[in-house]
């Protein structure tokens, strides 16, 4: 029986960092790369393959599975789950049900070009919980993002501010 390809790679970095990327054929997932990406585990990464759950592509996501390739990170990735609003976190041995994050701001700053942005609005919220996760691209310079934080203290520093929802190009998921 064949099974549909996941939704998102998530690395997890020792930090608790979580970038996630779209899930394509690309990606290693068996063979003998799978080793080399086995070997970065005592360096403390993880790597695992998240599906997203849903009865209705158009509602927002309510739950999530992981399949581990590298490591075992539950809290993190958990945390993230929270933040994005899912209710559910499947792991191979475990379901967790989650208390969402309530829809407040959510911040990040852009590992390219160090702009801090940061989001609050409805429409912010209703495209992540619809899409499943934070922007992963920058608006401005096209770098990744690690996935955003969902808390009241944060120190931007002196960098520039940018409200995500400004942007007309957020019904593009990644």
């Amino acid at each position: 029986m064949d099974h549909p390809p996941p939704d998102l790679r998530a690395t997890v970095r020792p930090d608790g960092t979580v970038r996630l990327v779209p899930w394509g054929p690309a990606l290693v997932s068996g063979g003998p790369l799978l080793a080399m990406l086995r070997a970065r585990a005592p360096r403390g990464l993880v790597v695992a393959d998240l599906t997203i759950e849903r009865a209705d592509p158009e509602e927002e996501v309510t739950e999530v599975s992981v399949a581990f390739l590298v490591g075992d990170e539950r809290d993190a990735l958990a945390s993230w789950a929270a933040s994005v609003g899912y209710l559910r976190i499947w792991f191979p041995d475990e379901i967790v049900d989650l208390e969402p994050a309530p829809p407040t701001v959510a911040r990040v700053r852009c590992t390219g070009c160090r702009t801090a942005m940061e989001d609050g609005t409805p429409e912010f919220w209703a495209h992540v919980r619809l899409v499943g996760a934070f922007p992963s691209m920058c608006v401005l310079c096209g770098s990744d993002l690690p996935q955003w934080t969902v808390e009241s203290l944060w120190d931007p520093g002196a960098a520039e501010h940018v409200r995500v929802s400004d942007r007309r190009d957020l019904d593009r998921p990644f």
